[in-house]
């Protein structure tokens, strides 16, 4: 039998240049996969970031129509469970849904997007709507809303704060999430994710935030009352300021209302000659009027009922005969010649319920504010949230 012919040896040199050819594809490929990689989680960072500065504007127009609301301020509307960009009307004394898509027509903003193009879904504290019933809404007032990492702990728990509302950014489609029909797209368990028992698609909550997976792709951030609240109180003392001056210039007495007693402190009427307490529901010498009222929806959340309030001896109607007033102006800091002063207390500390009779447990920040006498200081926490004094002049 006659042998095949063999094969022409490839020369050492030829051989080298095969294997370096081989070698070179073999990087190449790696490197592709490489920088395909790095394009997927670059692309994803970049989805996250634009969820985020939409929750931002979310969480601020929330927040600003909360201070600004006319009647009830404080509150926030019911979330949107028709898609249509507007807050649901209240059925009854209750919004329908208290989770649905942030009504983002209703807050006056553009059609807000996460980063996967998707709508933001909207979880709100029931004592917080915008209604009659919700009264009274004020610095007592906490949220009912609970915030947990993926570990088990407590976000509020570590701040001393509820939460009042969260807003959700969804991400795509998980599992058997789908997003085709109608009653599909405005059902939040197509939307929000379960993790560790924990379900983002329940109105009450408890809510949950992570790190993305497969299982898992929301993003959230909440609004405490420690970020509502100050700004609320600030608008209480503009208020509080004009109605005082007001009082003082036009309503014939020449002096500030007397104040109520903390003790005694059931009906928050003016007591005739005592120069500290709470600010009065009712005025005297003169009842609240006119030009010189706060409005309304001060009284109607009780308002009144959380400030701390002390006029100097040559501002009440009887100068000379003040029982309770230890000089002719008050002193704060060391300098006297303050005229009335006021305070805001902030929100109660952790799980605190204030009782009226306890001005302490409205001065936390203020030692030696709740003395009894007309010597005051300016609060020592820096915090926006704390104890703030209002001085008039």
């Amino acid at each position: 039998m006659q042998r095949p012919p063999s094969l022409p040896e490839i020369p050492r040199g030829q051989r080298g240049a095969a294997l370096i050819i081989m070698l070179v594809i073999v990087v190449m490929g790696i490197a592709a996969a490489l920088v395909s990689s790095l394009s997927a989680t670059k692309l994803q960072a970049i989805r996250q970031e634009i969820s985020a500065a939409a929750l931002s504007q979310a969480r601020d127009a929330l927040i600003g129509r909360a201070a600004s609301d006319a009647g009830l301020p404080g509150s926030l509307p019911c979330p949107d469970t028709d898609n249509d960009g507007s807050a649901q009307l209240l059925s009854g004394n209750v919004c329908p849904s208290y989770i649905g898509r942030l009504p983002w027509r209703t807050l006056k903003l553009p059609d807000l997007r996460d980063g996967n193009g998707e709508r933001l879904w909207y979880a709100l504290s029931p004592n917080f709507r915008d209604d009659d019933s919700a009264r009274p809404l004020n610095s007592n007032t906490k949220g009912e809303l609970a915030i947990y990492r993926a570990d088990g702990t407590s976000l509020l728990t570590e701040a001393g704060y509820s939460a009042v509302a969260v807003i959700f950014s969804p991400g795509s489609p998980l599992g058997s999430q789908s997003r085709s029909t109608v009653a599909e797209q405005n059902s939040a368990s197509n939307y929000l994710d379960i993790a560790n028992s924990r379900n983002n698609a329940s109105a009450s909550g408890p809510f949950i935030t992570g790190t993305n997976s497969e299982n898992f792709n929301d993003q959230l951030i909440f609004i405490a009352t420690k970020n509502l609240m100050p700004l609320i109180e600030q608008r209480v003392a503009a208020e509080v300021k004009n109605a005082l001056s007001s009082y003082f210039a036009n309503s014939g007495c020449n002096c500030y209302p007397w104040a109520d007693t903390v003790d005694q402190w059931l009906d928050y009427d003016s007591n005739v000659g005592l120069n500290r307490g709470w600010l009065p529901n009712n005025a005297s010498p003169v009842a609240w009027s006119g030009s010189f009222r706060p409005p309304q929806w001060f009284f109607d959340n009780e308002w009144y009922k959380l400030i701390y309030y002390s006029v100097a001896r040559d501002y009440t109607d009887d100068p000379g005969d003040c029982d309770s007033c230890d000089d002719d102006t008050l002193s704060v800091d060391g300098i006297a010649g303050t005229h009335a002063l006021f305070f805001l207390p902030g929100t109660p500390l952790g799980a605190l319920i204030r009782t009226p009779n306890t001005l302490s447990e409205y001065l936390e920040d203020s030692e030696n504010n709740d003395n009894n006498d007309d010597l005051y200081i300016t609060p020592t926490s820096s915090a926006g949230d704390r104890d703030r004094i209002y001085r008039l002049p």
